[in-house]
């Protein structure tokens, strides 16, 4: 008997569980008007229940996507900050997030991989 060979989206879709889409190292940090430094802060775009997430560490919530074929943009508003990430073809990446408390602003630079 063959076995039968289910695509990992379609089974991590029957399961409720996520699929990683990408994942994005931010190698630089640049917080308000400081010097930027060296970061390892990473985030993942994920797609569950139709809706795509930014997940790091910190924190998890939904996106509103947008943009081009060349530079695809997520736009996400928490009780505490407001987030804005976009990634080109190549795989660059830029992540903002503008902090309520303060107000603080955090900027990254890095890559994403993986798929769209």
């Amino acid at each position: 008997m063959k076995p039968i060979l289910i695509p990992l989206a379609s089974c991590a879709a029957l399961l409720g569980t996520p699929v990683l889409a990408d994942t994005c190292t931010f190698t630089t940090e640049c917080f308000e008007a400081e010097a930027c430094a060296d970061s390892a802060f990473s985030v993942a775009i994920e797609q569950k229940d139709g809706a795509t997430l930014l997940v790091s560490d910190a924190e998890s919530f939904p996106v509103s996507v947008g943009g081009s074929d060349a530079v695809r943009i997520y736009v996400g508003v928490t009780e505490s900050a407001f987030h804005l990430m976009s990634r080109a073809t190549d795989g660059t990446a830029r992540y903002s997030t503008h902090l309520y408390d303060g107000p603080l602003m955090v900027n990254y630079l890095g890559n994403c991989e993986g798929a769209d």
